[in-house]
């Protein structure tokens, strides 16, 4: 196989497989939580031993406390200026009045912070969690990366009281004021404790590379009193940014709509009641208007599949399927454009919605680099590599794509724009072209061209011979001039037919089981 055909498919694979196997994490954590909190409630026990403190009970004792201060409190200093205002100097009455203001004021602040917290989680609360997992697909935990993902997924939790029928996972919740250069600012914060020999940190967490970094060097691990170790991740919101809309949206946003490529490929031509037009087959052309339903003018090319088994010849016809053309397409090429346009409209600036609509819609992750700008060190790094690390470089391989004849450089949103219309073009390929499973009838497959047999090897022969169009990823960017081992391709795939091979054999039929058995 080509080493750079081999390098795309081996990024590709490990794309695909990050974002399944996030899938699997997320849904199995979720799952996991609505299931404690059912078994909670079916306990014989009313009292949960493994709740933690709520927010509202250390916010409001914190106050009241601060209130009933037998020194500094509030209702000391009220009671004093309601009743011994004249015997006070100017600078305490001035004190007393300030305390009292920021006193109330705080309160005010806090009350707000906490109240758009709660609205912002009330989905994800324990009791509404089944419809938060029915909805899952339409819904991204933000991130570009398993450690933000993961903090995000456990933080949401976390201020959603997920972790109350855990027992080997703390939260501690607190409060406090931050002096800013535009005022003081309230800030909720929470510290996840999860028991290192616990069930949910080896499910969750174990053997993640950011965690045994953390580990590495000493970073986030804490010990009880009882010399219990605690892997601890730290979050905080703050009212700054309750003005940037829902306090949800810094751990979940909503997954962008996929095209309706029903329509899309009825508009543009390409199928007529659901039927891939002849036209889109290697060597077909359009059907006559005037009579739709002839099929003896079909000039698309067949290609014959041979294999023996059993003493039988098995031989099948496929029927190349020219991608190249079906994706230029006018009509259907603008709806691609269009649609891609409004995703950027919303995911320009917020990488999490693309991830979100790449993991969800198109079951791929983003590159690593995907949101990164060229800086000198990554250009000078990126052009030290082989060709075939330049095809798997972790990072988005787009944004190093150049123009016109000064070379200039595309920019960052061009770049991501070119790679998600890539995943966009082959996922929308597979849905609509794959029909397998049809019993006595066409199907239409997708394979990976292979070379270890005379069957992959005619396949291959065929499509050189024949000029079938290279897909625009391979030509442009891996430079590949001709179909070879590892490409996919698709096919439609004629019924089969069964012939016995001859008792008397000739030279020529000897050589023939020879190649295809």
């Amino acid at each position: 196989m080509n080493t750079l055909i081999k390098a795309h498919n081996d990024k590709m694979n490990r794309l695909v497989n990050v974002s399944s196997k996030r899938r699997v994490t997320e849904l199995d954590f979720f799952t996991e939580c609505s299931i404690k909190y059912k078994d909670y409630l079916n306990a014989p026990l009313a009292l949960n031993p493994n709740e933690s403190k709520k927010l509202s009970d250390v916010i409001k004792n914190s106050f009241i406390q601060q209130a009933q201060d037998q020194e500094y409190g509030v209702i000391l200093r009220s009671t004093r200026l309601a009743t011994d205002i004249k015997n006070m100097s100017q600078a305490q009455i001035k004190e007393d009045k300030k305390y009292i203001s920021d006193f109330f004021s705080r309160l005010d602040k806090i009350q707000k912070l906490g109240g758009y917290l709660i609205v912002a989680v009330e989905n994800i609360t324990p009791e509404n969690l089944p419809v938060f997992i029915s909805n899952y697909e339409n819904l991204n935990i933000n991130g570009t990366n398993e450690s933000t993902r993961d903090r995000n997924m456990f933080m949401l939790a976390a201020w959603a009281n997920l972790f109350d029928y855990f027992d080997d996972v703390k939260v501690e919740k607190d409060f406090t004021f931050r002096e800013t250069n535009n005022g003081e600012i309230a800030v909720l914060n929470q510290r996840i404790k999860f028991l290192i020999k616990g069930s949910t940190f080896k499910k969750y967490l174990h053997k993640k590379q950011y965690v045994i970094n953390d580990f590495l060097y000493n970073k986030n691990i804490t010990f009880d009193e009882y010399g219990n170790g605690y892997y601890t991740i730290y979050g905080e919101v703050d009212s700054t940014q309750l003005p940037n809309g829902d306090l949800l949206s810094l751990y979940i946003s909503e997954v962008p709509q996929s095209m309706d490529l029903g329509q899309a490929f009825e508009d543009g031509g390409i199928t007529r009641n659901a039927t891939l037009q002849p036209q889109y087959f290697l060597g077909g052309t359009t059907l006559n208007e005037n009579d739709p339903n002839n099929t003896e003018n079909d000039t698309s090319i067949k290609v014959p599949m041979y294999s023996i088994k059993d003493n039988k010849v098995k031989r099948f016809f496929v029927k190349p399927i020219n991608t190249a053309a079906i994706n230029k397409t006018p009509a259907y090429a603008a709806e691609v454009n269009s649609h891609i346009a409004g995703l950027f409209a919303v995911a320009s600036g917020d990488i999490s919605v693309l991830s979100g609509y790449s993991n969800k819609r198109l079951g791929i992750d983003l590159p690593l680099g995907i949101n990164e700008v060229i800086t000198p060190e990554l250009e000078q790094m990126y052009q030290m590599l082989s060709p075939e690390g330049k095809v798997g470089f972790v990072g988005n391989r787009y944004m190093f794509n150049t123009t016109g004849n000064n070379q200039d450089r595309i920019s960052l949103v061009d770049a991501q724009k070119a790679f998600i219309m890539d995943l966009i073009l082959d996922s929308n390929l597979d849905t609509k072209l794959i029909q397998e499973n049809i019993p006595g009838e066409p199907v239409i497959i997708k394979e990976t061209l292979r070379d270890d047999s005379r069957q992959g090897k005619d396949l291959i022969e065929a499509l050189n011979e024949n000029e079938m169009p290279i897909p625009e990823y391979y030509k442009n960017m891996l430079g590949i001039t001709e179909w070879q081992t590892g490409m996919p391709v698709y096919l439609q795939k004629l019924p089969e037919e069964v012939s016995e091979i001859p008792s008397e054999r000739n030279e020529q039929i000897n050589q023939f089981v020879e190649q295809y058995s």
